[in-house]
């Protein structure tokens, strides 16, 4: 530990989410919620997707569910790195690696190079579960507004050649 902290000034503290107050909750609650739910005390329906998505965070980040031994050549140092969810929508620190990622391919290599225009789909509070639970009435207004804005695009590209042949 000493090592790193010499060479590059940065030490690795692996993250314990099994010590947080999120990871905790979840842990003592998830089989009392799914329970709850099979009871018919609850009346939700949880999305397999959902499910999964619960079940992976509370592997996520623990040696005991695996991990992978790295080595510095240099300073012959060791870590331990525990392997992660890849979660999309609960995991707090998969979803923040991602966010940052995402966002430096975009502020590094996809914004310098492009003129963009930013889109926002947005649709009323009554609308969202339900669009929500059915991906394919999901899909279907995804893919009107996304002809939409082609038709946009290729109506104002339409009339600037138009103004650009009325110029000559």
């Amino acid at each position: 530990m000493a090592s790193a902290a010499r060479t590059t000034g940065v030490v690795y503290e692996r993250r314990r989410p099994e010590k947080t107050t999120l990871y905790e909750i979840v842990r003592d609650n998830v089989e009392t919620l799914y329970g709850a739910i099979d009871d018919g005390a609850i009346a939700v329906r949880i999305p397999k997707h959902a499910k999964k998505e619960l079940e992976a965070y509370l592997d996520c980040g623990l040696l005991c569910r695996g991990f992978a031994r790295l080595r510095c050549e240099r300073c012959e140092e060791s870590r331990m790195v525990a392997f992660i969810c890849k979660g999309r929508g609960f995991c707090p620190s998969c979803l923040g690696r991602r966010m940052c990622a995402t966002a430096t391919n975009l502020i590094e290599d996809v914004l310098p190079e492009v003129a963009f225009r930013q889109w926002v789909l947005t649709f009323p509070f009554p609308w969202r579960r339900r669009l929500a639970q059915d991906g394919a009435l999901f899909g279907v207004l995804t893919r009107i507004f996304v002809e939409s804005v082609e038709r946009f695009y290729e109506e104002r590209a339409e009339a600037r050649a138009a103004r650009s042949r009325a110029a000559r």
